[in-house]
Parts: structure tokens; C-alpha cells; sequence
């Protein structure tokens, strides 16, 4: 899973909405918490636990902050406390500290008739990484005053692109016209449905992706698919691309 830091969290708590008791084991202190994106699920009785992109799951003995009302796949980004190992079926005993819910979005085909609404604005984007069944964005932007922006990640069925063993994908941003001089910092996952089934197909080698940099241009993003051992490896990052390859 990618790991997010603390001013991220706490960055995005403030940005979300432009966009659309147990045993502590004896080696668990409170102080040893986690911020990582996680995914809403319930148990067959419809109690949440939260499930980290890397499979593991977390089930809430404790938490600061209600969170019963979340929807089954809702994401969040989350800071928890580990309260132990293993138990009854779950990874991890933990404390909920706080969360964030993150906008959440399916892969779309971009057409002539969706296009303008879709847009094609500047990006700024920090990160862009595949872990579990998403891509996920870490993006600045300029507030609006009014308008919620809009961000896409889409197939383009008006272009042809070659057979090279990548799914290309290019992410769109409308600014809707309405920016101001005020920069927050933000995130988005991309469910990618489908799409996840190439992971079994031969050949496949991963994801490229097309952006209109506001520094660089257009630009291709590549994020190649994880080898087994990566896999095993999320919590250190499971596909990922360098800061100063993007901008």
C-alpha cells in the first residue's frame, strides 16, 4: 500500500468536499499508529471493518470518531492505531483515530459527445500509483469559489494506440472555469474494474498514462504492472512512479 503522510491526511480532510474494547498486546504502544488509504467492508452480520490495498484487513475495537454510517467500499484515508496481531480472523485489532473519505471514481470512455464536459485543463499532479483495485492521484489544484472541479480518468475511444502490452488510459481535469489564487492538495481512486482482469493476461505490462502537465505538457505517466514479489510487498508500495517523473 502507498504510504501517506500525516499532512496529507490532514490536507485532504480540507480539500474533500471541492471535489466531488480489547487487549493491547505487550509489544503495541499507542503511539504506534498508521495513515493509509483503506476500503469500507462489512461482515456477513453488516459490521465494518476496513480492508488496506495490500489485503490486510483491520477490524475497529476502538475508535475517536464515528464511523458506523459508512457505505460498504467507501474509501478513506485513515489513521489508525495497531492494537495487535492477528485475531479472530482480522489482521489487525485497531484503534480508529480519524479518517477521510476519498473521492472515488470508475474509469469512463471519453467520446465527442462527453469530451468539453470532461475537459482537458492543466494538472499538477504529485503522485500516481496502482495498489489493490485502484490507481490512485495525489494532485495540487487551485480552489474554486463556486464550481466543484471535475477529475476523470478515461479510455479514449477516439484515438488508436498500439499493441504494446499497456492499457492506456489518459486522466482529464475540468476547472469548470472557477479558480482561485487559494492551492489545496487532494487525492482520488480509480476503481479499475474490468481492467484488473489483464492482470492474468500474458503480456500485459501495465498501465500508461496521458496528462496535460501544467510544467511539462503532455506527457505520458507509466506505471508497470508489479512483479510477484512486489505484490507480497505493498505496504512499501506496490507500483509507483517518482515525484520528479511527473509534475
Amino acid at each position: 500500500m502507498k504510504k501517506i503522510n500525516l499532512l496529507l491526511f490532514l490536507l485532504v480532510m480540507s480539500i474533500i468536499p471541492v471535489l466531488q474494547s480489547c487487549d493491547n498486546d505487550d509489544d503495541y504502544s499507542l503511539d504506534n499508529y498508521m495513515v493509509g488509504l483503506a476500503t469500507v467492508s462489512k461482515n456477513a452480520e453488516g459490521t465494518i471493518y476496513f480492508v488496506l490495498d495490500n489485503g490486510e484487513t483491520l477490524w475497529p475495537a476502538a475508535s475517536f470518531v464515528p464511523y458506523q454510517k459508512l457505505e460498504n467500499g467507501t474509501r478513506i484515508i485513515g489513521s489508525f492505531t495497531l492494537l495487535s496481531d492477528k485475531q479472530n480472523g482480522y489482521d489487525h485489532f485497531v484503534r480508529l483515530n480519524d479518517y477521510s473519505t476519498v473521492l472515488t471514481k470508475g474509469i469512463i470512455n471519453l467520446t465527442e459527445a462527453n469530451k468539453d464536459s470532461i475537459g482537458d485543463d492543466p494538472v499538477r499532479i504529485t503522485d500516481m500509483w496502482r495498489s489493490g483495485n485502484y490507481i490512485n492521484v495525489e494532485f495540487d489544484m487551485n480552489l474554486p469559489l463556486l464550481n466543484k472541479h471535475r477529475v476523470n480518468l478515461v479510455r479514449n475511444t477516439m484515438k488508436n494506440y498500439e499493441d504494446d502490452g499497456y492499457i492506456h488510459l489518459e486522466y482529464r481535469y475540468n476547472d469548470m472555469d472557477d479558480v482561485t489564487s487559494y492551492i489545496g492538495h487532494s487525492i482520488v481512486s480509480f476503481w479499475l474494474g474490468d481492467l484488473r482482469l489483464m492482470d492474468f493476461s500474458p503480456g500485459f505490462k501495465g498501465w500508461k498514462i496521458r496528462i496535460n502537465s501544467a510544467i511539462n505538457g503532455e506527457k505520458i505517466i507509466t506505471i508497470d504492472y508489479p512483479s510477484v514479489q512486489s505484490m507480497n510487498r505493498q505496504m512499501k508500495m506496490e507500483s509507483t512512479v517518482g515525484d520528479e517523473n511527473i509534475k
